[in-house]
């Protein structure tokens, strides 16, 4: 049977993880980028982002995500306050944020909430360990420096899993965007070294 090369960023790191759960057999080797983050992670990311944003933005966000019903142009904007702080650099952030909410679209917020919801109920800490027995011979960790998301807790995963972390100094939660030769190079380096190209 082939075995894959899986690659995962963000929420797709949890879906990496929860695949090699089920299908250790299958998987050669295995990149988590920008996640999965477990235990509480989230007082840190929501005290960041607060950080990184001014009050009016926070204000403007909170009233936007109240709307029962929003535009085309309120989804926009939702989308881009909520994405801009994932860039270390908050100008370009910004800029990269708003095009993304014009391309990304639309977002399937009953999906989010169903996924979320399902997250909480089996939340992928309770598996850290089973997850450490089957991992193949080949698995990283990769995460942004500047992520908001404390890196800290990629960290503490990587003792967990045992794993080696490298982080991207001058770059956030899509560091492919700020890094983007930094990051072309270590996938390149992690997916030969595992295929021999």
């Amino acid at each position: 049977m082939p075995k894959a090369v899986l690659i995962g960023h963000s929420y797709g790191t949890d879906l990496a993880s929860r695949f090699c759960l089920r299908h250790s057999d299958r998987v050669a080797a295995m990149l988590l980028m920008c996640g999965p983050f477990v235990g509480d992670w989230r007082t840190g990311y929501r005290a960041e982002r607060g950080r990184r944003m001014s009050a009016a933005q926070q204000e403007r966000l909170r009233a936007l995500e109240e709307l029962p019903h929003r535009t085309e142009e309120q989804e926009v904007e939702l989308l881009t306050l909520a994405w801009f702080t994932d860039h270390a650099d908050p100008e370009r952030g910004w800029h990269w944020a708003a095009q993304g909410a014009q391309r990304r679209r639309p977002v399937n917020w009953a999906m989010n909430g169903e996924l979320g919801r399902e997250g909480h109920a089996d939340p992928l800490d309770e598996h850290l360990a089973e997850l450490r027995a089957c991992l193949p011979s080949r698995a990283e960790l990769l995460g942004g420096a500047d992520d908001p998301r404390p890196v800290s807790a990629l960290a503490s995963l990587a003792l967990r899993l045992d794993l080696p972390l490298t982080q991207i100094e001058g770059a956030g939660h899509e560091p492919w965007w700020e890094q983007p030769y930094t990051v072309r190079a270590h996938l390149r380096r992690f997916v030969q070294g595992t295929v021999g190209a």
